[in-house]
């Protein structure tokens, strides 16, 4: 696919409306009228006024000082039907105004929305667009969006593009999720190695859902009670995390998930060890869904 354009929020570039240099001379005219216009047209796949309006040799800057071609721009715009449907302009201003060292700019604010074609996401996103005219014509375009929704809508499209010969029966479009979930799991074990139960419960949804890694299920608190009060009353726990990493799918759910080694020290003085690989949902701000894989550890 031809280059995608992803803006990045920064600051300068052009004099505002209300800038130092302004005139004062504020108006909607026949050239504000366009730019809605064209940017209706964009909403549409429609094109024709980027071509008609815009020299050739515009001056194109996507929230940064790096210049794109007209080309560039049209055919990245083109792309953003590919990766969303419902595209249309939850409401939409323009305004000229004329500035005091001759410049004249057509000015921009928008709410753009869509829904994603691979994440299936409803997005809405504020920006900010400028359109510098001289004689009849548009010779500087900037463009000003927070590109994160439009980031995760390509990396979803880079993923689904792969064929990787199965399809995921529950996600396979994951991004790094919010660490204050690691947080959780984390102080769970450490909770474990100070045998205080309590902190534990804590940490634990009422409708826990446990896949053991000796093949047994738990569900609900009572259940979970039952089986790890008197375990961890027991019982002495010495764990090392290895790997742990919080990780969203599109549809919001939150897992971490955190290899670790364990050794577990019996009231009589048994030792015994794993290697654990878990993943733990993040319900509500507590852990409500644990699958576990074990194994000994390594003689």
């Amino acid at each position: 696919m031809k280059k995608l354009f992803i803006a990045i929020l920064l600051f300068g570039g052009f004099v505002s409306a209300q800038g130092p240099k302004s005139t004062g001379k504020i108006t909607f005219d026949e050239k504000a009228e366009l730019i809605k216009k064209m940017q209706m047209d964009y909403a549409a796949n429609e094109f024709g006024l980027f071509e008609s309006l815009m020299v050739d040799s515009v001056a194109v800057y996507l929230g940064s000082t790096t210049k794109a071609t007209k080309e560039e721009l049209i055919q990245g715009f083109k792309s953003h039907h590919q990766l969303y449907k419902d595209i249309n302009w939850g409401w939409i201003n323009t305004e000229t105004a004329l500035y005091e060292d001759g410049s004249q700019w057509t000015m921009v604010w928008a709410l753009w929305k869509g829904e994603g074609n691979f994440t299936g996401t409803k997005s809405e996103v504020p920006g900010h667009f400028a359109y510098q005219w001289k004689d009849g014509k548009i010779v500087t375009a900037m463009y000003y969006f927070d590109p994160t929704k439009l980031m995760a809508e390509i990396s979803a499209m880079n993923t689904q593009a792969v064929d990787y010969g199965y399809k995921a029966t529950y996600s396979s479009n994951w991004k790094i999720g919010n660490p204050e979930n690691v947080k959780i799991v984390l102080d769970l074990q450490k909770a474990a190695e100070r045998n205080d139960f309590d902190a534990i419960k804590a940490l634990i949804h009422p409708e826990i859902y446990i896949s053991a890694g000796n093949g047994s299920e738990i569900k609900g608190i009572e259940d979970f009670t039952t089986m790890f009060e008197p375990y961890l009353k027991n019982t002495m726990f010495s764990i090392k995390p290895a790997v742990w990493v919080s990780v969203v799918n599109e549809t919001g759910d939150e897992w971490v998930l955190l290899w670790t080694e364990e050794e577990t020290t019996a009231k009589d003085g048994t030792k015994s060890g794993i290697e654990a690989q878990e993943s733990f949902r993040i319900i509500d701000g507590k852990i409500g869904v644990v699958n576990q894989f074990q194994k000994p550890l390594p003689k």
